[in-house]
C-alpha cells in the first residue's frame, strides 16, 4: 500500500466509507515502519506524516459523524523476566514462556513464567521448581517445556456499530459497555437527531453500599473540598465518592525459618487480620472516574503480639485525573488521614507504612498509568508521607512518627519475634535471610574449627618434606587462626548480643528512611484501652474481584481496564463498577444466564446441542432456534419461604435464597432418612444423583450440573470439614488452594522487585526499568558466559512502557508512531555519563547491599562509555574498595585521596588499604621477581573478595615473599600512582562534567 494506490482508489470511488480510507493509510504507515530501519529517512518522514495525518483526519471524521480517525491499540503488557537478573523483556525481543492453565469446578488456576533468552540459556536442563519448598523436586518444569515467543503482540481497541446509522465508533470513545447498556449502541449524532435519551447507568460507584468507614472518609474529604474547591474552581463545587469495596478476614502465615526458630518459644504461627480495599471516585465530565485505591490490613486486639492493635498500609496507588489538580495531593492526604483518624477512634494504637515507589512498568493497583504521570523518587515519596503525617500531628490525628530504626531502639527490640509481622511486608523476608545467613555462618565457623582441630592432630607427628619435623611457624600460624576464630565467635555481641537481631538492626539502619512507624495514641491512652475490645461496626464485605490487589490487577490486564488516559479511565471505571455490582449474585445458580442474542441476564432457555447457547423468554419466542431448547429450572427457588416476598431488596432476597440452597445441599448430602419431611431434601438428592451420572457434565453443557457445581463452589469457599459429604467439595478446595499458591507466587515476584529496588536504587536496566533480584534469596555470582548478564552488559533498548506508541492518550498522537518511538520515558544512551555527587555516592555505597543479600561480586567488564554509577548497587564500586582492589577502569575515574602522610593514593593494588595491616620484615628489593610478578597479576585479575583473600592467604604462607611484597608496595606506592595518573585533561574527560543523577523526562 502506498499513497499513489490510495489516490487511485479515492479517484475511482472504491472506498465505501471513511474507515476504509483510514485503514489503508495506517496500513501504509505500518509497512513503512516495518520494512525500514528507525534511523532511515523513510521511517522518520513516515512518523512526521502520521502525526500530520492525525491532526487533519480527526476533525474531518468527527464532522462525518465518527469518533476519530485513529487506529488505537491497548498498551502491551510489561514482560518481566523471572530469571535471577529480573530484567525486562523489551518490545520485539524474543523470550521463552511456560504457561499452564486449568479450569475445573469453576476455579481457574493459571501459571505463566517468562524468561529472557540470556536467563533461559543459563537455566539448568532440569528447569524451574514450582514448589514452595526449594528442596521439593516433585513439581519441576523441565527446560524443554518452555516455548519461544516474541514480545510483539498488539491488541487494537474494538469497535461498536451504531444501530441507527451503522457508523463505527471505538468502544472506549463511545463509552459503551454492552453489559451496562444491553439495548445497543446509538452514536451521539443519532441521539441528537432522533432525540434518543442516553440510558441510565445503574451500575455506578455511588450506588454501591456505604459503610461507616467510607462515610467517615467521604464526609471528611467533601467537607475539605467545600472549603477549598470554590477558591480554585471559580465557585464550582466538587464531590468525591469513597467506597469500601472489600472487607475480609484473613491470616498471615509465618515463614519457615521464623517458624522453626521462634514458634517453639511462643511466637504465633499465624496472625489473624482484616483486609480492606478503599477506593475513591470523582465525576468528571459527567462520568465516574476511579482515581485512588488503598489496601490496608487491620490487626485487632484479638491478634497476638507483636501485631495487636496495629494497621498496615499495604498498597496505595493513584492516577492523576482528579480535578482540580491543585488540590490533588491535599485530597490524597485527607483520605489517608481520614482512615488513620477512623482506626484511632476504634482503638488501634500504631500504623505502619512502607514508602516504596513502584519500578517503571510495575502496577500496584491500577493497570497502565498515564505515561505523563511520573513515578516519584524514593526521597520525594518519603517527603510526601512526612508532610501528610506532620499535618496529622497538627490536627492530633497522629501523636508522633519515627523511622523503624529509631522505633526498634526505643522499644529495645531484643529478637525478631518482637517485630510486627505483616502480610507482604519487607521484613519477614529479611528475617528469613538473616536467620539463614546466621545459620550458614555458624556452620562455616564449626567447619573451620573442626578443620583446625584436624590439622593440629595431623601435625603432631607429621614429618616435613626432608624427613624432619616441621618448624614452629605453622604451629604459631594455626594458634593465631584459632584465636582469630574465637574472636570472630565472640564478635557477635553487636547491639543486642543476638547475631540475628544485630543483622536485623543493620538493615533497619540502612533502610530507616523508607519505613514509618506511626503512633496513633499517647502512651497513657494506649495503656488505658489495652483491655478494651476493638469492635468494627462494619460487616464483612466479600468480593472476589477486590480480595487483594492481584485479582483485580489480573482481571484488568485480561480485559484491558486501562487507566493510561482519561477516556480509558472512564471506560475501565464503568466496567469494574458493573463487575462489583453483579459479583457473587449466584449467576450460575439458575435464572441469571446471559442471553446470547440481547445480552440480558435473564436467559431461561438452554440449547443442549450448541456450546453454551442460552436465550431469554422474549428472544426464544422471536427466534426459532434450529435445535431443541430446554427450560432452565432454578435451584435457588427451592426452599424459599412465604415471607421472602416481603423483602424489598432483590439482591438480599437472592443471597438469602442461595444460603438456603447451600443449607439444603449440605442437609441432603448428610441425610439418610428416606422419609425426610424437609421439602427440598428429595429434590436436592435427585439433583446430586443426576450430577454423579450425567454424561454432559464433563463438557459443562448441562444446566442442572452447572448450577449444582456453582452451589458447591459457594459452599467450598467457607467449608473446613475434613470429611465433607458435599460433592466435589474436597476437589474444589484443593483447586482454590492451588489458585492461592499461584497468586502468592506472583505476589512474591512483585515483592522481590520491591525489595531489590530498595536494596539497589536507581539501577537502569533495559529501557530504564530498574533491574531486580529475588529479594528472598541470595544472588550468587554467575559463571562466566553462562549466567544472566548484569545491566552494564545488556544492550540498550527502548522502554517497554514507552515502546508501543498506540498506548498513549489519543490527543498526543503517539498511537500511530512505530514501535520504538517512545515519549515521556527516560531513554538510556550508550555514551551518557551517569554520575552522582560524592556525598551521595558515599551514602549510597554504605547503604546498599545489606548483609542478608549477598551481592554479585563477580564484576563484568565495564566500558568507559557506560554509567559508572551503575556499578555501585551491584557491588562494583563499594565492594572493590572494601576488598582493596579497584579495576583499572575505575582507578582512572576515581578522585585522588591523600594518605595520612600527605602522599596521594588511589585504590590500586599497591595502594590497597587492605595490604597496609600486614607486618613482618624480610628481604626483597624493589625489583619484582617472577614470583612477585605472578602474585601481582593474580591480584589484579581477582574479581571477588574471596579470590583476593585466598591469594593473600597463599602469600602469607611464605613469610619471606610476603615481607618482600610489603616492602615493594611501600617503596613503589607513590611512583606507581603517579605513573597511573592520567593528564588533567584526560582525567577530567574520564570523570565527566560533574555529579549528575538521571532525571525522568515528563
Amino acid at each position: 500500500m502506498d499513497l499513489s494506490t490510495i489516490k487511485e482508489k479515492l479517484d475511482s470511488g472504491d472506498y465505501k466509507n471513511p474507515w476504509e480510507f483510514c485503514d489503508d493509510m495506517w496500513l501504509m504507515f505500518e509497512n513503512a515502519w516495518l520494512y525500514n530501519r528507525k534511523n532511515s529517512k523513510v521511517y522518520k518522514y513516515c512518523t512526521k506524516l502520521s502525526e500530520a495525518f492525525i491532526d487533519e483526519i480527526d476533525p474531518v471524521m468527527q464532522k462525518l459523524g465518527y469518533c476519530c480517525g485513529q487506529r488505537l491499540a491497548f498498551t502491551p503488557l510489561a514482560l518481566f523476566c523471572y530469571g535471577q537478573a529480573m530484567c525486562t523483556i523489551a518490545r520485539d525481543q524474543p523470550y521463552y514462556v511456560y504457561e499452564t492453565s486449568s479450569s475445573q469446578f469453576g476455579v481457574t488456576v493459571s501459571e505463566r513464567y517468562t524468561y529472557c533468552t540470556k536467563c533461559y540459556e543459563a537455566m539448568a536442563e532440569t528447569g524451574i521448581n514450582l514448589s514452595d519448598n526449594p528442596n521439593d523436586t516433585s513439581n519441576m518444569v523441565p527446560k524443554t517445556k518452555f516455548v519461544l515467543m516474541k514480545n510483539d503482540q498488539i491488541e487494537y481497541e474494538p469497535f461498536e456499530t451504531c444501530k441507527i446509522c451503522r457508523r463505527r465508533w471505538h468502544r472506549i470513545c463511545a463509552l459503551h459497555y454492552a453489559k451496562v447498556f444491553p439495548g445497543g449502541f446509538v452514536c451521539n449524532n443519532c441521539r441528537h437527531e432522533k432525540k434518543v435519551p442516553r440510558p441510565e447507568n445503574r451500575f455506578t460507584a455511588k450506588r454501591l453500599p456505604h459503610c461507616q468507614l467510607s462515610k467517615h472518609i467521604e464526609d471528611r474529604v467533601n467537607h475539605f473540598l467545600q472549603k477549598k474547591a470554590p477558591q480554585v474552581c471559580n465557585g464550582e463545587s466538587r464531590e468525591v465518592i469513597i467506597r469500601v469495596l472489600c472487607s475480609a478476614d484473613k491470616e498471615v502465615d509465618v515463614k519457615p525459618q521464623m517458624k522453626q526458630k521462634y514458634c517453639a518459644t511462643g511466637f504465633p504461627e499465624k496472625f489473624p487480620y482484616r483486609t480492606k480495599a478503599i477506593f475513591a471516585f470523582e465525576v468528571i465530565e459527567g462520568v465516574e472516574v476511579c482515581f485512588f485505591g488503598l489496601h490496608v490490613q487491620e490487626y485487632g486486639n484479638n491478634c497476638p503480639e507483636p501485631n495487636a492493635r496495629r494497621v498496615y498500609i499495604a498498597y496505595l496507588d493513584s492516577v492523576h485525573f482528579f480535578q482540580p489538580r491543585e488540590l490533588r495531593t491535599a485530597v490524597y492526604h485527607e483520605i489517608l488521614l481520614g482512615y488513620l483518624e477512623y482506626v484511632r477512634v476504634l482503638g488501634y494504637t500504631m500504623a505502619h507504612i512502607w514508602a516504596c515507589p513502584p519500578s517503571e512498568g510495575d502496577d500496584y493497583i491500577f493497570h497502565c498509568h498515564p505515561p505523563e504521570q511520573r513515578i516519584p523518587k524514593p526521597k520525594r515519596l518519603q517527603e510526601w508521607y512526612k508532610r501528610m503525617l506532620d499535618k496529622g500531628i497538627i490536627e492530633r490525628t497522629v501523636t508522633d512518627y519515627k523511622d523503624i530504626y529509631k522505633q526498634a531502639k526505643d522499644d529495645q527490640l531484643a529478637t525478631p519475634a518482637d517485630l510486627p509481622y505483616f502480610e507482604g511486608d519487607f521484613w519477614p523476608n529479611v528475617i528469613e535471610d538473616c536467620i539463614r545467613e546466621a545459620q550458614h555462618e555458624e556452620s562455616e565457623r564449626k567447619k573451620a574449627e573442626e578443620a583446625l582441630d584436624d590439622d593440629d592432630d595431623d601435625d603432631i607427628f607429621a614429618p616435613g618434606d626432608n624427613g624432619k619435623k616441621k618448624n614452629s611457624k605453622s604451629t604459631k600460624k594455626k594458634n593465631h587462626n584459632k584465636s582469630k576464630a574465637a574472636k570472630n565467635k565472640k564478635k557477635s555481641g553487636g547491639i543486642t548480643g543476638n547475631e540475628i537481631t544485630d543483622k536485623l538492626f543493620s538493615n533497619f539502619e540502612k533502610h530507616k528512611e523508607v519505613f514509618f512507624t506511626i503512633r496513633l495514641q499517647t502512651a497513657q491512652t494506649a495503656s488505658a484501652i489495652s483491655n478494651a475490645d476493638i469492635k468494627d461496626p462494619d460487616p464483612l464485605l466479600a468480593s472476589e474481584l477486590m480480595d487483594g490487589r492481584d485479582t483485580f490487577l489480573t482481571r484488568a490486564r485480561d480485559e484491558h481496564w486501562e487507566f493510561s488516559s482519561l477516556r480509558r479511565a472512564k471506560y475501565s471505571t464503568m466496567c469494574f463498577c458493573h463487575a462489583l455490582h453483579v459479583q457473587d449474585n449466584g449467576k450460575d445458580i439458575g435464572g441469571t444466564y446471559t442471553c446470547n442474542k440481547c445480552n440480558n441476564q435473564n436467559a431461561s432457555w438452554h440449547c443442549s446441542t450448541c456450546d453454551d447457547y442460552d436465550l431469554c423468554a422474549a428472544c426464544y419466542e422471536a427466534i426459532k432456534h434450529e435445535h431443541k431448547m430446554e427450560k432452565i429450572s432454578s435451584l435457588v427457588d427451592d426452599g424459599q419461604g412465604a415471607g421472602d416476598s416481603k423483602n424489598n431488596d432483590p439482591q438480599n432476597t437472592r443471597n438469602e435464597s442461595i444460603q438456603r440452597c447451600i443449607q439444603s445441599l449440605v442437609h441432603a448430602c448428610q441425610c439418610r432418612d428416606a422419609n425426610c419431611r424437609r421439602l427440598s431434601c428429595h429434590k436436592m438428592k435427585r439433583v446430586v444423583q443426576h450430577t454423579k451420572t450425567c454424561k454432559k457434565r464433563q463438557q459443562a453443557n448441562c444446566p442442572v450440573c452447572k448450577q449444582l457445581i456453582a452451589l458447591c463452589c459457594y459452599h467450598a469457599k467457607h467449608c473446613n470439614g475434613a470429611q465433607c459429604q458435599v460433592p466435589f467439595c474436597l476437589n474444589i478446595r484443593q483447586k482454590l488452594q492451588e489458585q492461592k499458591q499461584s497468586q502468592r507466587r506472583r505476589a512474591d515476584m512483585l515483592m522481590m522487585r520491591r525489595m531489590n529496588q530498595l536494596n539497589q536504587p536507581g539501577v537502569p536496566a533495559i529501557g530504564g526499568v530498574p533491574s531486580a533480584t529475588p529479594g528472598g534469596m541470595p544472588m550468587f555470582p554467575p559463571q562466566q558466559g553462562a549466567g544472566p548478564t548484569m545491566p552494564g552488559q545488556l544492550p540498550q533498548h527502548p522502554s517497554t512502557s514507552g515502546m508501543n506508541p498506540m498506548a498513549m492518550h489519543p490527543q498526543q498522537h503517539p498511537q500511530q508512531l512505530p514501535p520504538g518511538i517512545g515519549r515521556g520515558m527516560p531513554q538510556s544512551q550508550p555514551g551518557m555519563q551517569m554520575q552522582q555527587p560524592p556525598q551521595h555516592r558515599q551514602q549510597l555505597a554504605s547503604s546498599m547491599n545489606p548483609p542478608p543479600y549477598p551481592i554479585n561480586t563477580q564484576q563484568p567488564q565495564v566500558r568507559m562509555n557506560q554509567p559508572q554509577a551503575a556499578n555501585g548497587p551491584y557491588g562494583g564500586y563499594n565492594q572493590q574498595q572494601q576488598g582493596g582492589m579497584v579495576p583499572p577502569q575505575q582507578q582512572m575515574g576515581m578522585p585522588i585521596q591523600q594518605q595520612p602522610g600527605g602522599q596521594p593514593m588511589r585504590g590500586g593494588v599497591m595502594g590497597s588499604p587492605a595490604m597496609d595491616g600486614g607486618g613482618g620484615g624480610g628481604g626483597g628489593g624493589a625489583q619484582m621477581s617472577p614470583q612477585m610478578q605472578q602474585i601481582i597479576a593474580r591480584l589484579r585479575g581477582a574479581q571477588t573478595k574471596e579470590e583476593r583473600d585466598a591469594i593473600v592467604g597463599d602469600l602469607k604462607k611464605t613469610p619471606s615473599l610476603f615481607a618482600a611484597f610489603l616492602k615493594l608496595k611501600n617503596h613503589n606506592t607513590g611512583q606507581h600512582i603517579m605513573q597511573q595518573q592520567p593528564p588533567p585533561q584526560q582525567q577530567q574527560q574520564l570523570q565527566g562534567p560533574g555529579p549528575m543523577r538521571p532525571q525522568q523526562v515528563s
